[in-house]
């Protein structure tokens, strides 16, 4: 038996390039479909446990789809907005609390979230470092900001250039003033701002030397906030009437949650109020859609793939046949010769196998950040 294997072991050494083709095909048959399995449970699993942690939100019309993905995943900056009485409407009914989300802005290829600090309450964001913002031009980024632009507390973060400085001017800066811990979601992504912050990158507010006359050349509004002109700054217009993309709204309770999803389907409502829960779920149900078509294609492919392996080892072993000739006449039993075939089968099979185990493994250990890498 020992002899058997070693013969069948020496056998495959001999031809490497078709011994590791073999395998890479067997570990690639069972490795496609636990990896593809992996990487869709572990998005399914961020999706919804992002959007159930959100009871509702409430946004411009539009697609919901889009509403969701921009308000809870930070999908992209969003164009569409609606107003800031829309904060005030909630409040007033006394049915929840509402959370405003100003998304309209990045930095650095960087998400801004102007919001207000119950959002980080509502996301449980703790600080690893530094604090909470406590005037305009201050922010909170996650742990993801601090990977991919190399910043820390104290640094300055330039946001995106917008309509509302002039061509020439330099955009503001916002400064860091806090970090938070690592969370895996897409808030460790994002750069949190106090939503009046938003409203001065969008030119609602300014700031201006003290005591200047509008139209003099020191009324050039400021492009880096410090607690020297801080107080300088100002809003024209009304605040209820000033532009948010959305808001999380956390109801008091079940029959609050009721009453508010029966206030928004008028048709001269301007906005909308989507459960990201029955949201994501419509979508994840496209997803294992598609991963069942997917897997069958691959169980096509991986039958096709064994009927070519088979054919390989037939005609290997017509090939073979004046060596096993030359076996049979130097005392190799019948039995001999089927255990040097076949065990040249066996190690193939074992060696492809704990391929794909380590890959599988190795995606299970790494699946939740190949979802957000390729996924998200």
């Amino acid at each position: 038996m020992n002899n058997s294997v070693f013969l069948a072991l020496r056998y495959l050494l001999h031809h490497r390039v078709t011994s590791v083709v073999l395998i890479a095909s067997i570990s690639m048959i069972i490795y496609l479909p636990a990896a593809m399995q992996v990487i869709v449970a572990s998005g399914e699993r961020h999706f919804r446990s992002r959007a159930e942690s959100t009871p509702l939100i409430i946004g411009p019309r539009g697609s919901v789809l889009d509403l969701v993905l921009g308000s809870v995943y930070f999908d992209k900056p969003h164009e569409q907005v609606t107003r800031f009485q829309q904060c005030k409407r909630v409040e007033e009914q006394k049915l929840g609390t509402p959370i405003p989300l100003h998304l309209k802005f990045a930095a650095r290829n960087c998400q801004v979230v102007g919001t207000t600090n119950n959002y980080l309450r509502f996301r449980n964001l703790e600080l690893e470092k530094g604090r909470h913002w406590d005037m305009l031009g201050e922010c909170v980024i996650g742990a993801g900001v601090v990977d991919r632009l190399d910043v820390d507390v104290g640094d300055w973060i330039p946001v995106s250039i917008q309509t509302a400085f002039l061509l020439d001017s330099p955009p503001l800066r916002l400064q860091i003033v806090g970090i938070c811990a690592r969370t895996e979601t897409p808030d460790d992504d994002a750069i949190f701002v106090d939503l009046d912050t938003t409203w001065v990158i969008e030119g609602l507010g300014h700031g201006h030397a003290q005591g200047a006359q509008h139209g003099a050349s020191e009324t050039a509004p400021y492009t880096t906030i410090t607690r020297q002109n801080v107080k300088s700054f100002h809003f024209h217009g009304n605040r209820n009437e000033f532009p948010i993309t959305a808001m999380i709204v956390i109801p008091d309770s079940t029959k609050a949650q009721t009453l508010l999803l029966g206030q928004y389907f008028s048709p001269d409502e301007t906005v909308q109020i989507v459960r990201p829960r029955d949201v994501m779920e419509s979508l994840l149900k496209r997803v294992v859609m598609i991963r069942s078509y997917l897997i069958a294609i691959i169980a096509v492919i991986s039958f096709v793939t064994i009927l070519t392996m088979s054919l390989v080892f037939v005609l290997s072993i017509r090939l073979r046949r004046a060596e096993i000739v030359t076996m049979s006449k130097i005392g190799c039993s019948r039995s001999g010769m089927l255990f040097i075939l076949g065990g040249q089968i066996i190690i193939i099979l074992i060696a492809g196998g704990s391929v794909a185990a380590t890959l599988t493994i190795a995606t299970y250990a790494y699946g939740p950040e190949l979802a957000r890498t390729f996924i998200f």
